[in-house]
């Protein structure tokens, strides 16, 4: 470590060479500034705005410090060095890097090394990550770095590391793996992708999917069939991914498919449609009844239809949710008009729906969240009742009433305070993470609990903007979703309801695989 710092500082020098040295005085001084600072700085805000000023402040020091705030068990403060890395592209600033990478004995620097390799999106570092990323004897975290380097370099590399990374013993390094050549549309890699949709952890799997939908061979058609006879959510993405290969609209019903595809693979001379053809098929398809499979049961909450078995339901319940619908004509047929009871009584129906096969549970959010069982249960009799009872007990926090209270000086029992808008915490609930009680972070490797999360599927509802919590802008609290989502795979459908502005939830949906839906006003 020390070794790399100090030749960072002598590349610094050099720098004179290629840069107007008054600009580089400029930055070299900015640096400074920037060490003094962070010595005497305490709060985690403020190093975080500190780390910032080194944007723009390009220069092999500003790397060197940048690399030291990664060092750091902070996940804010490493969020932040990572984004500024991300727009630093001289690759002078970063020759020693890539010159040392191979010859480091500490495979966790060079993990961190990689990564922000990729984070500066620096081609000329492929051969030398290729190189170490395919070392027999890499580190796992190592590997999983190089993978999503080479994918956010935007370059597949000569030396076929991906394909070799795609059948790795570990599942979270074959999914970057995966998602690498799905994003780079590496046909070549296809045939080492298709095993992968027996893989024995659904996440990889439902990354296969996507990626044989992407690179669309004509061998991943049987495995999809046989994988679209399990229950759960990747029969609709088996379903996708058969339209892409095959231009043919068969729902979530295998034995057509099966059927179909007997039948095609005995005409002779049958193809794949080319990716034109299959452009202009995918113009004119409509999602239809028959899409999500007429002879399936499926569960449905606020029109989106799911045959996911593992079902989170994450509702709003802050003081907002009391007030009334404006657009009376869309919500006719309740009890009344408060956007809470239509709410509820939709959740209440689908409830009702929910198949024995189905796992579930539910939580509702306002400034805090008040989960119903902390797990997944089965969608039996029993649990389906009493989570109806629940969901019936349920009241807005901090609306009209506790409003009331409050103007009458009865401040303590209205209660105000717990009727806001926590939407990371209700968000990030779904990875089993309190970002009031941040763990230890590691700038690199992955989240070993990813796996082992059985849930699959989120219905998100809020009639509101973010109002408390640890973030509450929401290009912030997106950020964090997806970056926490990449291992975990979980779709999640977002459901507006109310004036706000809506694309937030939009964005949400769209960025996770969901799809999102506008109640009304």
């Amino acid at each position: 470590m020390h070794r790399i710092l100090s030749l960072l500082t002598f590349a610094a020098l050099a720098l004179c060479a290629a840069a107007p040295c008054q600009d580089l005085d400029a930055r070299l001084d900015a640096v400074k500034e920037f060490k003094t600072y962070m010595k005497k700085a305490r709060e985690e805000a403020l190093q975080v705005e500190a780390v910032m000023t080194l944007k723009g402040n390009e220069c092999a020091p500003a790397a060197e410090e940048l690399l030291k705030v990664l060092k750091m068990p902070s996940d804010a403060l490493q969020q932040a060095a990572l984004a500024v890395f991300e727009t630093y592209h001289d690759p002078a600033t970063f020759q020693t890097w890539i010159d040392e990478l191979p010859k480091l004995k500490d495979s966790e620097l060079q993990a961190l090394l990689i990564k922000v390799l990729g984070k500066a999106k620096l081609k000329a570092a492929v051969p030398m990550i290729e190189l170490v990323g395919g070392d027999a004897k890499a580190s796992v975290n190592v590997k999983y770095e190089t993978a999503r380097a080479l994918h956010s370099i935007g370059v597949g590399g000569d030396k076929g590391v991906l394909g070799v990374l795609v059948g790795d013993k570990e599942p979270q390094v074959r999914m970057a793996a995966i998602d690498a050549i799905n994003a780079l549309k590496l046909k070549q890699y296809a045939a080492a992708i298709v095993p992968q949709l027996k893989d024995s952890e659904w996440q990889v799997r439902t990354a296969a999917v996507g990626a044989v939908g992407t690179l669309r061979p004509a061998e991943a058609v049987q495995p999809l069939i046989d994988l679209m006879k399990e229950s759960g959510r990747l029969r609709l993405e088996c379903a996708d991914a058969l339209f892409r290969i095959t231009g043919m609209d068969l729902g979530v019903d295998p034995d057509r498919w099966q059927e179909q595809w007997k039948n095609l693979t005995a005409i002779q001379g049958w193809r794949i449609p080319t990716d034109e053809e299959l452009a202009k098929k995918a113009e004119s398809r409509k999602r239809s009844d028959a899409f999500y499979g007429k002879k399936e049961q499926t569960s449905t909450f606020a029109g989106i239809k799911t045959t996911s078995t593992n079902v989170l339901f994450i509702i709003d319940v802050s003081g907002s949710m009391e007030d009334l619908v404006v657009e009376v004509e869309k919500f006719q047929g309740y009890r009344d008009r408060k956007r809470f009871t239509i709410v509820q009584t939709m959740l209440i129906e689908t409830l009702d729906s929910l198949g024995t096969d189905t796992n579930f549970d539910i939580v509702a959010f306002a400034t805090d969240l008040n989960p119903w069982k902390r797990r997944l249960v089965p969608g039996n009799v029993v649990n389906r009742e009493a989570a109806k009872s629940w969901v019936k007990s349920l009241r807005p926090l901090g609306g009209s009433e506790s409003q009331q209270l409050a103007a009458a000086g009865l401040g303590g029992a209205a209660n105000l305070a717990a009727g806001k808008t926590n939407t990371l915490k209700a968000l990030l609930y779904v990875f089993n993470v309190d970002p009031d009680k941040p763990s230890k972070a590691s700038a690199t490797g992955f989240d070993k609990n990813a796996i082992k999360s059985p849930l699959d599927t989120v219905y998100f509802l809020s009639d509101g903007r973010p109002s408390v919590g640890k973030l509450i802008d929401t290009n912030e609290i997106l950020k964090e979703v997806r970056r926490h989502n990449e291992l975990y795979r979980v779709v999640i459908h977002a459901i507006a309801i109310g004036e706000f502005q809506k694309e937030f939830l939009q964005q949400l949906a769209e960025q996770n695989g969901g799809d999102f839906v506008d109640l009304g006003r």
